[in-house]
Parts: structure tokens; C-alpha cells; sequence
């Protein structure tokens, strides 16, 4: 009994409540809004460490009731002596860091502009950013986007961005993004009625505006002879599901396969073992050796084997 006197006498905290106070984080400590004071490091550091619950969002505050105080520090405390004194009460603020809207814009935009790697896009805000208050932690607040899809395409976005104060996620935001997809494609010059037989006279390839990506646009050497699927107007874009591409080899028919390594060609007579279209990679035999191996198909009859590109 004398040992915990004596531990209670060395252990005293004093507690002076102020009418109000700022606090930091998210979460409200005893010694953030109050003086507290002791000789004891161990009960100081216990007593300014109990937790008085939620911090307000910036512009509201919470009024902290003497009496609850006490009686929290009572049972997360309860073994050291608390002398109180100040005001009955306390009106809490938080203190408020502000995230600038460009901010916010800028890491929606670097997120989803890292999915278009290597492609030319312009990005903009689709609608109004606002700065955001958020309650100051001990380190800057963090931003993080947590995009939910992940499949590069055109058209309007709508980006969360997740901030964490203290390491903790305190409130997501959607940014909302518009962007514009460039590439440079073949693009009809002419009317193509249901049935034409595309050749590369009726193209012109330039940059153009790519407004979806459910369909692969086709490059200029992936047209020829293909065969229109349905009406196709003049300044459109030819994707996979316009066109009827015909087979240009043929499983079990012979092919000659060029042979790339550098800047030398060689042909030789070989048979295709499946059958594609231009620019699809298919399997052929040389027939004089009897090795087979991956090649692309360039043309009628004709594939190409480049040497120096691993398959």
C-alpha cells in the first residue's frame, strides 16, 4: 500500500483545460488540447496520449466535456494521479490543410496518362475541381488515385482520388477527365458501299481523332483486298468489324518464306501450317529442310521470318 502512495505522489499529472483549442490528425489526444504537465515522463506520455475520439471536419468543431475527459483518462490511465483544473469545457478546431484543385487534377491526369504509354493523348477536366480541407497531420496529406479500370481508352474518366492524413484514408474525390485519343490511320476518301473491295487509292493516312477502342483501327497494309461489311462513309477510320479480310495463306498450301537478318532477304519454298491473314503470325515447314517456326504473313502466299526478333 505505501509503495503505490509513493508511486501515486511521483506519478501526478496536472491537466489545465482551455476554453479551445486546435488539434491535429484525425484523431483528438488529451495532450493536444490540453496542458498537461507532469514530473514523471512515463505519466506525462500516458496521460497526453489518451484518445478523446474523431476530429471534426474542417469548418465544424466538437465540444469536450470536462467530465468526459476525466472520465477517460480514468480508464485508459487509471494508474496515475490527475489533478484538473481550467474551463468545464472545450470547444475543439481542427487545424486544415487545403489541397489545392490543381493538385488533385494533376494526380488524376500523371495516373491515367501512364496508361497510354507511348501514345498520343491530350487530357483535360471534364468538370470543376474544388479545394479540399482536409484536418493536418503530422506529414502532408497523401494523394492516391485507385483507378478502377485500368484499359487505356478514350472518352470521359471519372478518377477517385483517395487522401490518407497520417497514413490513413480520410476522404476519396472523383476527378472527372476528358481524353482525347491521336493516331495517325488510313482514313477513306471516298464513299464504300456494302460489298467494295477496299484498295489503298481510296485511303489517305493521317492524324486523326480516335473516338473508341472497341475495334482495332487497321493499318494501311492490313486493307488490301478486304471487303466491306456494311456502308462505310468517306473520313471514316476502317476497324476490324467493317471489313471482311480475306485468308492470304492457306493451311496445306505452299508459301514463300522470306528470310530477314538485317539488311539481307532471302526466299525459299515452304508450306504454311495454318492459315491467316496479312500481318497474323502463323507457323510454316521449309520444305527442303523440313524445320519449322513462326512467321508473319506479308502478303499472298508470302510470309516473313525476322531473324533478329526473338519468337
Amino acid at each position: 500500500m505505501l509503495a503505490l502512495q509513493l508511486l501515486l505522489l511521483t506519478s501526478g499529472v496536472s491537466v489545465q483545460l482551455p476554453m479551445e483549442a486546435e488539434a491535429t490528425g484525425t484523431r483528438i489526444t488529451l495532450g493536444e488540447i490540453a496542458e498537461v504537465t507532469s514530473d514523471d515522463a512515463e505519466a506525462l506520455a500516458a496521460v497526453s496520449a489518451v484518445e478523446l475520439g474523431y476530429m471534426p471536419a474542417p469548418g465544424h468543431s466538437r465540444m469536450m466535456m470536462r467530465w468526459k475527459l476525466e472520465q477517460a483518462v480514468s480508464i485508459m490511465a487509471p494508474d496515475f494521479e490527475v489533478k484538473w483544473s481550467g474551463e468545464a469545457k472545450c470547444r475543439v478546431f481542427p487545424a486544415v490543410e487545403m489541397i489545392q484543385a490543381t493538385a488533385l487534377y494533376e494526380r488524376a491526369r500523371t495516373a491515367v496518362q501512364g496508361l497510354f504509354e507511348g501514345k498520343e493523348i491530350q487530357i483535360k477536366a471534364s468538370g470543376t475541381i474544388d479545394e479540399i480541407g482536409v484536418p493536418r497531420g503530422a506529414a502532408a496529406a497523401v494523394l492516391r488515385p485507385d483507378l478502377v479500370s485500368h484499359l487505356p481508352r478514350p472518352g470521359n474518366w471519372s478518377v477517385p482520388i483517395r487522401i490518407l492524413v497520417d497514413g490513413e484514408p480520410y476522404r476519396t474525390v472523383w476527378i472527372g477527365l476528358e481524353v482525347e485519343l491521336y493516331q495517325t490511320l488510313p482514313v477513306l476518301i471516298q464513299d464504300a458501299p456494302k460489298g467494295t473491295q477496299l484498295t489503298s487509292s481510296m485511303f489517305v493516312v493521317r492524324r486523326v481523332r480516335v473516338m473508341e477502342t472497341t475495334s482495332q483501327p487497321l493499318a494501311l497494309s492490313l486493307l488490301a483486298d478486304a471487303v466491306a461489311v456494311r456502308a462505310i462513309s468517306a473520313g471514316h477510320v476502317v476497324t476490324e468489324r467493317d471489313v471482311e479480310r480475306p485468308l492470304a495463306v492457306t493451311a496445306g498450301s505452299p508459301v514463300w518464306i522470306e528470310i530477314v537478318h538485317g539488311h539481307v532477304r532471302a526466299s525459299v519454298l515452304g508450306s504454311a501450317l495454318q492459315s491467316g491473314r496479312i500481318g497474323d503470325i502463323v507457323s510454316v515447314r521449309i520444305d527442303t529442310t523440313g524445320k519449322e517456326f513462326k512467321a508473319t504473313v506479308s502478303g499472298r502466299e508470302q510470309v516473313t521470318r525476322e531473324l533478329k526478333r526473338a519468337r
